[in-house]
């Protein structure tokens, strides 16, 4: 996410948390608490002004979507509406479908969106009510993405991309040559996917049209997010960041990280901040020209990979980091 107010220059440590080895998914930030889904199912609520712990969730699958008060937390077979101050249960839905649920999205009139399986579901964000379903192939990927306002953009894990309406109407489709890693990233029209045969696709050009496949590129398995700004899309494979031309997939510059998968990169303040062997704080133009990039703003070391994360909120970083041999801590950074 972008952060106005993001250090490029250094940073100091605020705060650390103590974390386990298997947090590969990166914090949610949202009105003064950071959720930390860690990976024996329980999810975090801290502080984001020392770190000390509100609440926590014990049958949690993924990171929670939070909105106007509220967490929506996936479990396996259920959503779950918590209080987001307090934690306690605001309604839940059960779903029998075989597969699991998967992390939510909204749409532009707060609508949840998200899989049961081979279902997406949309439910009333206030009450739970379910309002439409709509049978696809392949178990549903966390997050659903948002397009144009209306678009519902899914990804499955036998491979199908779908777009589809607030209603569940089906717009377009595709088969992808592989099974995507993760969700599909948006940049307001356009679609990009990565998928397990180390490749990231375009899937639709800056208007939202293509019969095929509008691009691809040889960036290696991308397991976490696609940031895009600026005209280019930034993400990590192959122990590398890679910078793309959104129009034709072609390669600015690719810039060594360190082999660590478990990381994505952010942007704010025209710094581009990513994990691996360091926390780096990269400037993807300098001189303004691409092709020159990227300069290392700051490099910031721990005691071994840094990521899932970093994550950009009011002026902070936050990100997993090993801070001793076979320790690990989320850290908060300004």
């Amino acid at each position: 996410m972008a952060d106005g107010e993001a250090p490029v220059e250094g940073v100091t440590e605020r705060w650390r948390v103590e974390t386990t080895q298997l947090t590969y998914h990166e914090p949610i930030v949202a009105d003064g608490t950071l959720y930390l889904f860690e990976s024996q199912q329980r999810l975090r609520a801290l502080d984001t002004a020392d770190g000390d712990e509100r609440w926590t969730f014990d049958d949690a699958r993924a990171p929670p979507l939070v909105r106007d008060g509220v967490a929506y937390v996936p479990t396996s077979g259920a959503m779950y509406a918590l209080d987001a101050t307090t934690g306690e249960q605001v309604w839940d839905q059960s779903f029998d479908e075989p597969g699991h649920v998967t992390a939510p999205a909204t749409d532009a009139r707060g609508e949840l969106c998200f899989g049961a399986g081979e279902t997406l579901v949309a439910l009333e964000s206030d009450t739970g009510e379910e309002l439409w379903r709509r049978e696809l192939f392949g178990q549903i990927h966390d997050h659903a993405a948002i397009v144009s306002i209306y678009g519902i953009v899914v990804a499955t894990e036998a491979g199908m991309l779908y777009v589809l309406g607030t209603d569940g109407t089906g717009f377009r489709r595709w088969q992808l040559p592989a099974a995507p890693m993760g969700p599909p990233s948006v940049d307001s029209n356009t679609i990009y996917a990565s998928c397990r045969d180390g490749m990231t696709y375009a899937l639709t050009d800056d208007a939202g049209h293509a019969d095929d496949i509008y691009w691809s590129a040889d960036t290696g398995w991308t397991e976490r997010g696609i940031a895009v700004a600026d005209g280019s899309v930034f993400l990590t494979g192959w122990g590398r960041l890679h910078a793309l031309e959104t129009d034709t997939g072609s390669v600015h510059w690719e810039y060594d990280i360190g082999d660590w998968r478990h990381t994505a990169p952010a942007y704010g303040r025209e710094t581009l901040f990513v994990g691996g062997d360091a926390l780096y704080a990269l400037d993807p133009t300098p001189g303004e020209i691409l092709s020159d990039g990227p300069a290392v703003r700051f490099r910031r070391e721990f005691g071994g990979h840094v990521g899932p994360g970093p994550v950009l909120d009011d002026g902070v970083l936050y990100v997993v980091a090993e801070v001793d041999e076979q320790e690990f801590a989320l850290v908060a950074l300004e």
